[in-house]
């Protein structure tokens, strides 16, 4: 699959053009490493909108569709071990 979508800010326009699939997503908070995360099951935009629910003060969000669930995992531990992210945080 692609690369990670450029930084978009969480808007309720920007969520609705991330598409229903499969997926890894990095939330940013302004210079902090990001929180890491993955979606199964056509649950990108769905997940995403939910952590913005539990995470306060995200700046902007990063995106990758992938085929499918197993490869979203996949890429999660490569971005976590590229990131190297304080998970809890954010």
């Amino acid at each position: 699959m692609g690369k990670l979508s450029k930084k978009i800010r969480p808007t309720e326009n920007n969520l609705s053009e991330i598409p229903n699939q499969s997926g890894n997503y990095l939330l940013f908070r302004g210079n902090k490493p990001p929180y890491v995360g993955s979606a199964g099951a056509g649950n990108l935009q769905k997940r995403i909108k939910q952590q913005l629910n539990i995470k306060r003060g995200i700046t902007s969000i990063r995106y990758k569709p992938t085929s499918s669930e197993r490869e979203a995992k996949a890429w999660e531990k490569k971005y976590r071990d590229k990131y190297n992210p304080e998970q809890e945080k954010i």
